[in-house]
């Protein structure tokens, strides 16, 4: 008989580098969108990636089935694709390229900033 092993759970509070409303650069995947940039839609933190619409937006089809009670009309629809955050980097609006950034405390608490420009990005919060 086969043991159960539990998978290790990820922290509630999963880090990620990037927030809702955020622009990006998509840095791998087909040449196509390779280095197109977009709008980050919501972010999964637990998971690690996060919905992006624009010019880098990846999609996946579904062949649904019809069901006139729901009223769902059957067919191959297109859903936006979640995308590993590994594969996002933030764009730098000074220098319009992609950064990287590191995290910096303030009174108002922690801010991101730019590693080459410097710009501190505005958190979503305000005090």
């Amino acid at each position: 008989m086969a043991s159960r092993v539990k998978k290790p759970k990820l922290p509630h509070h999963a880090k990620c580098h990037i927030r809702t409303g955020d622009k990006v650069v998509l840095l791998t995947g087909p040449k196509s969108v390779r280095g197109k940039t977009g709008t980050v839609i919501k972010v999964f933190p637990r998971e690690g990636r996060a919905l992006v619409e624009g010019e880098c937006a990846q999609y996946e089809i579904r062949h649904v089935k019809p069901n006139p009670q729901a009223g769902i009309e059957g067919g191959r629809v297109r859903r936006l694709r979640p995308i590993h955050v590994s594969n996002l980097a933030l764009l730098d609006p000074t220098t319009g390229k992609p950064t990287r950034v590191r995290h910096e405390r303030t009174e108002h608490g922690v801010v991101r900033v730019a590693k080459k420009s410097g710009y501190r990005f505005p958190s979503g919060r305000q005090v």
